[in-house]
């Protein structure tokens, strides 16, 4: 294996994760839908490219690499949403301003703590069933791409939805703990509508993107 490139390429798959990992989890402190019935978090609009890059990290580096890179990702996730919390304890210029930003962050360490916890089931997950069943079809020696297709797409139907409906029923269950927080109802069709598309959205992206990158890098570093 060629250290070297070994080092780059696993090095921006993993600065990708974390900077979508942030992203994904300030984007779903919004709610897509109508206000009577929610369809989605906006974290799902990026959510497929964490774990999509996951897939790709386990695949070609291993289980233990992408441990590493989640684990990492929700540390610097947690680390945002805290500083978000010092943001808001600032003076500022604009009170209407002061007030929204205080409103999306809202839920703060509640957040904070949802996302880790989710995030990391979740890929764990992920990347569990990725492992098994690539080493499963390895073993075999019958490995191709269809069967790489059934266990990127299996994985994330399992993590997908585990890390949706952990995160929703920590961050947002309505018990009167934060300023904002969902209906059980709406938190179930959040959880099915989002984890669908994100399905769909890897499904469609596999052979195109996943796929390719995949190959490349065996190239490279294998």
């Amino acid at each position: 294996m060629n250290k070297k490139s070994t080092f780059s390429y696993l090095a921006l798959l993993t600065c990708i994760y974390c900077v979508f990992t942030v992203v994904q989890n300030l984007f779903e402190m919004k709610t897509i839908g109508s206000t009577t019935f929610a369809l989605m978090g906006g974290g799902t609009v990026v959510s497929w490219i964490p774990f999509m890059v996951g897939d790709i990290t386990t695949e070609i580096y291993g289980k233990k690499a992408n441990v590493r890179s989640f684990t990492l990702a929700g540390l610097l996730n947690l680390f945002v949403v805290i500083l978000a919390q010092l943001v808001i304890a600032l003076p500022g210029t604009y009170p209407d301003q002061n007030s929204a930003f205080a409103l999306i962050f809202s839920n703060g360490v509640r957040t904070a703590l949802a996302s880790f916890i989710a995030f990391w089931i979740g890929n764990y997950i992920n990347t569990h069933i990725m492992v098994v069943l690539r080493d499963r079809a390895c073993s075999k020696g019958n490995d191709n791409s269809i069967l790489f297709f059934i266990r990127a797409v299996l994985s994330t139907i399992v993590g997908q939805f585990c890390d949706n409906l952990i995160f929703l029923v920590i961050a947002f269950a309505p018990i009167g703990l934060s300023a904002f927080e969902m209906r059980w109802e709406d938190m179930l069709s959040v959880v099915l509508l989002g984890t669908s598309l994100e399905v769909l959205i890897e499904s469609v992206l596999v052979p195109f993107i996943t796929r390719p990158v995949t190959n490349f890098l065996k190239k490279k570093d294998i």
